[in-house]
């Protein structure tokens, strides 16, 4: 059976059945697809990449993807942390900001997402489709700035994605601006809406066990407002879309 490569590595592809798939390490590698979710249990697939050099192989068509149309390169990043420490095939803007690790760029490139200038660890600019002509941002005449114009004028911005391992949020020309501050009033919103929110606040404290109170206590009715929706101004174009993206980054860091 012909199963395909859904990761950016180089390896050997396997079967198994597992409950709880989505984890990586050493020789269990990485999930590649669910096949069957039995609900107990679910048939899956793992990459289980080669070695080299002490890391994992890279598909180069990957890389060659991401750099191509993500806004970023694949590179080494070094820091110093107790001593130099290296990281090979990091996601890296194109002024060398760490973004992440290459499982960061292939799920930005599988998301048709582009690397923020102003705030590229933590905010990602979403397109409606990763067109053929869609170049390198690396010379005078084509600059970051004229793209991102580009890309709005031919209505292929879908939003701001603003994100970190916890979680994140698409905020779009209609969504409200993000405020960690803002207390939830109805006038705010439609009656619709208002209604659905206080229907889901009080089945999360009926379904709530001691842990998830704490959080409903000190959240109140916000706990189940989403993010695009927890604030009063309404986002009137793509600058304040990025400035919601980028509050929520931050608040979730």
């Amino acid at each position: 059976m012909f199963i395909k490569n859904t990761t950016p590595y180089v390896g050997r592809l396997k079967f198994k059945f597992e409950k709880y798939p989505h984890y990586t390490g050493g020789g269990a590698g990485v999930l590649n697809k669910v096949h069957l979710d039995l609900g107990f249990t679910k048939l899956v697939s793992r990459m289980i990449p080669y070695n080299n050099n002490g890391g994992w192989v890279v598909n180069s068509q990957a890389t060659k993807l991401i750099t191509n149309y993500t806004g970023g390169k694949i590179g080494t990043h070094t820091f110093k942390n107790n001593g130099e420490h290296v990281l090979e095939n990091s996601f890296l803007a194109n002024d060398g900001t760490y973004i992440g690790d290459i499982e960061t760029a292939w799920w930005y490139y599988n998301n048709k997402f582009y690397v923020c200038k102003e705030y590229p660890h933590g905010v990602a600019i979403k397109l409606k489709t990763y067109s053929p002509v869609i170049r390198l941002v690396n010379s005078i005449e084509d600059t970051y700035e004229n793209f991102i114009t580009e890309q709005i004028e031919n209505d292929n911005v879908e939003g701001y994605y603003g994100y970190t391992h916890r979680g994140g949020t698409l905020f779009k020309i209609g969504d409200r601006m993000f405020d960690n501050y803002y207390l939830p009033a109805a006038s705010d919103y439609t009656e619709e809406e208002w209604n659905e929110f206080n229907s889901k606040f009080q089945k999360s404290i009926k379904n709530a066990d001691e842990v998830d109170m704490k959080y409903i206590y000190n959240e109140g009715i916000s706990s189940v407002i989403p993010f695009n929706k927890r604030g009063k101004k309404v986002i009137e174009n793509w600058k304040e879309a990025k400035e919601a993206a980028v509050s929520l980054s931050k608040y979730l860091g």
